[in-house]
């Protein structure tokens, strides 16, 4: 491994995590505080995208019967005091509570499982709108799917575990297919048009990224977070043709941003549900 990294046996169970301003809490306080945070956002709309999908994701878990009534009026209610505290809080504040949000998941990404079978693979990212992507919600997914081996059945019934499990390769089935068709569509207009560019004599920009966003090698704990990671990277080829597009006049940078944005709104409520997965599994691994 390229980072330096902590051994933790059995699972995350770290009493405290690092507040922005260099205080500690307590890890109820911050699961709790956690799950209402931002990934990858800065703007009021951006913010209130990702409360509305937080919302969905508890209402998803009550109907399935995976949280009690209680539990969801208390998650929204979070959710509620920190959209109002978003809407009233400075940029720089803001800011602050997405940084640390994502070093958050920077930190799990620097501990290890004891007895843990992983699979250390090199993640590069080309481009930066894909990064907090990852580190907000990539670490949280990983470690998810290997609490639910170890602690899924002490944390639900076999019915919720089942529905849990199904929903989530359905999820990531249909992601998959999403980004597929995505690359495909980019790659196949892109080869086109450059073709018609060539036989016309045009001039044709040909750019890379020479220095990428990211680039570090991670473990991963299941064929799931293999595949959420192949997600992210196929529609990080996607955008190195969107590049091509922008520098060649072929398409305007307001649509590509637009495609960006939709992949990131097909992402989120997945990672979301993953995430409360995760605090549910984490009371459970706290208890034992």
């Amino acid at each position: 491994m390229q980072n330096t990294i902590d051994k933790v046996a059995g699972a995350d169970n770290s009493d405290v995590a690092v507040t922005t301003n260099g205080d500690t809490l307590p890890n109820d306080e911050v699961e709790s505080s956690a799950a209402a945070n931002t990934a990858g956002a800065t703007t009021p709309s951006d913010v209130e995208q990702e409360l509305n999908e937080m919302e969905s994701a508890v209402d998803a878990l009550q109907r399935d019967s995976l949280i009690s009534a209680a539990d969801a009026d208390s998650q929204k209610g979070e959710v509620a005091r920190t959209r109002k505290m978003f809407r009233e809080m400075s940029p720089d504040d803001r800011a602050k509570i997405v940084s640390r949000r994502r070093e958050l998941g920077r930190q799990i990404l620097t501990r290890q499982l004891a007895g843990a079978s992983v699979v250390e693979t090199m993640v590069k990212l080309n481009h930066t709108r894909l990064k907090p992507l990852f580190e907000q919600w990539w670490p949280f997914m990983n470690r998810m799917t290997i609490n639910l081996t170890r602690f899924g059945h002490s944390t639900f019934t076999a019915s919720e575990l089942s529905t849990i499990t199904k929903h989530f390769e359905t999820q990531m089935a249909n992601l998959e297919a999403y980004v597929d068709e995505q690359l495909r569509v980019a790659e196949g207009y892109r080869a086109a048009r450059e073709k018609d560019m060539e036989s016309s004599g045009a001039m044709i920009w040909k750019p890379s990224v020479t220095k990428p966003s990211m680039e570090m090698v991670v473990e991963a704990y299941s064929p799931f977070s293999m595949r959420a990671l192949g997600v992210l990277n196929k529609f990080d080829r996607a955008m190195d043709h969107f590049d091509f597009m922008v520098w060649n006049a072929i398409r305007d940078q307001s649509d590509v941003n637009e495609e960006v944005n939709r992949f990131l709104r097909k992402f989120q409520p997945l990672a979301i549900r993953c995430y409360t997965t995760h605090l549910r599994l984490m009371t459970t691994v706290r208890n034992i």
